[in-house]
């Protein structure tokens, strides 16, 4: 079992839990700084702890206020499509381990890029960090997920969204979109729901291995209450986004 993910800033440097992934990830690091992407830079790894660099920028709780207008959509989808062409033909270590399961990807997914774990200046994204997640996969994977929260699509199903918020979180998807190059259809109701369950999944799996917070969230039966609002939440979202294909 890990130890409570209790993250401590001291500085520009963020000391983390290390886990079974944290050599794996830091190299993904290193190959995405060589780059020039705003993500965290490796620093050390210790028996229990991970240290790497701060990124510039309000985050976590502050971070959503910066996301709210369609720019700052526009301008995540643009952090996220240039991380995901960094890591096209990137070869991971040969022992290198993910936290998740997962298929066989053209990309090298960030797992979790919701405007909580983007840096943001001046509402524009100019970092992304928190990459425990990551994991090989479909672009598709990372987009809906972004989408998931930026629309945003979590929240409660039951509240009723007014007509000028609905058109905003219409135009944050369109602008998120836009701003990733996507082109053709997207289904962005269908796709976030069905991240989203899969999301549920895999803290299933890492509860089950006793990483936290997961085991803690399991232990109190998230999973399974999450679960059973996937109905309502596609239901709503499709209120909000009633053609399926946006994009």
């Amino acid at each position: 079992m890990t130890d409570p993910r209790e993250i401590r800033i001291d500085g520009t440097t963020v000391h983390r839990p290390r886990a079974p992934w944290t050599r794996t990830v830091h190299a993904l690091l290193r190959h995405l700084r060589a780059q020039d992407l705003p993500v965290p830079e490796p620093l050390a790894i210790h028996e229990r702890v991970e240290h790497v660099s701060l990124v510039p920028g309000r985050a976590g709780d502050e971070a959503w206020p910066h996301g709210v207008p369609a720019d700052g959509a526009r301008s995540l989808g643009r952090l996220l499509r240039s991380v995901h062409d960094a890591t096209r033909g990137w070869t991971p270590p040969a022992d290198a381990r993910w936290s998740v399961p997962h298929a066989p990807g053209e990309v090298i997914c960030h797992g979790d890029p919701k405007p909580a774990n983007v840096a943001w200046q001046g509402g524009v994204a100019v970092g992304l960090f928190d990459w425990d997640a990551a994991r090989p996969g479909d672009p598709v994977e990372d987009l809906a997920y972004t989408l998931l929260w930026t629309v945003p699509l979590n929240g409660d199903p039951s509240t009723l969204v007014t007509e000028p918020e609905a058109r905003l979180r219409r135009e944050r998807a369109a602008a998120l979109l836009d701003g990733y190059g996507w082109t053709g259809p997207f289904d962005v109701v269908g796709q976030a729901v069905r991240r989203h369950e899969q999301a549920i999944d895999e803290v299933e799996h890492l509860g089950a291995e006793g990483h936290e917070p997961h085991a803690t969230w399991v232990a109190q039966g998230w999973p399974a209450a999450w679960r059973s609002r996937l109905g309502a939440m596609r239901a709503a979202g499709r209120r909000v986004l009633p053609a399926a294909p946006a994009g």
